[in-house]
Formats: structure tokens, sequence, C-alpha cells
């Protein structure tokens, strides 16, 4: 059995992100997201990079906020269809850090709210 060796808890989401790698800008998608780092997808093609050092615009899903990070690759995973990238955030604005943190939080907050309430009967109602 392997170690979850991860410091931070994931937050499985589905949206895109700019990503920049060598001043090229490329639309991904998010798998999932932590206040540490993002795992991204994109349609496969060449891959020509020069650096593991990438910039992210990450607009958050119900939130008129967009945060900016510079990120470092740890892995690249490939499958027939997709290219997927692990990126550890390296740098970002104490703000962008703040505003990140608080969006996961919420996110994961309204997940269970949901998840909670997804089986209750509306009111007035009597189990069968």
């Amino acid at each position: 059995m392997t170690e979850n060796r991860r410091l931070a808890e994931r937050v499985p989401v589905g949206f895109y992100v700019q990503q920049v790698v060598d001043d090229r800008p490329q639309r991904c998608f998010t798998a999932d997201v932590s206040a540490l780092g993002v795992y991204l997808e994109r349609p496969i093609e060449a891959m020509g990079r020069r650096s593991n050092v990438v910039q992210l615009e990450i607009p958050l899903p119900n939130s008129d906020q967009t945060i900016w990070a510079k990120g470092e690759i740890i892995y690249d995973s490939f499958d027939p269809l997709f290219h997927g990238t692990a990126i550890r955030f390296t740098g970002m604005a104490r703000l962008h850090q703040r505003i990140l943190r608080e969006w996961l939080r919420d996110t994961k907050r309204e997940r269970r709210f949901a998840q909670r309430n997804l089986f209750r009967l509306p009111p007035g109602r009597a189990a069968a």
C-alpha cells in the first residue's frame, strides 16, 4: 500500500485555467486543487517544454476572483487522449493565497451541505 504524502487536502473540481509555459498560453482543465498545488489536464500534443516553471491564471468558479500563481511541475502523466500535469505552487501573492484558502473552505463546506441534504425529503413528505 502506498503512503499518501500530500500535505494539503485536494478538492475535486472542474474548471478551466490558463497555464503559460515557455511564454505560450495553454488552456487546461483542472481536476483538483489544494492550497499547495493543482492537477491539470489538456489534450495530448507534442511536448517541447524547456522549463518546469509555469505561470497560472486561475479564475475561481462562483466567484469574481482570479488568482495568479507561479508553479513547478512535479510530474506529467499521459494516456492516449490527455496530458496530465501536477503543479506545486511556488509563488503567489499573500492576498491570492488567502483568497484561494477561503474559496477552498467555502467549496468544501458547500459540498458537505449538498451531500447531507441530497437524500432528505421535502417538508411534509413521509418516506414510503
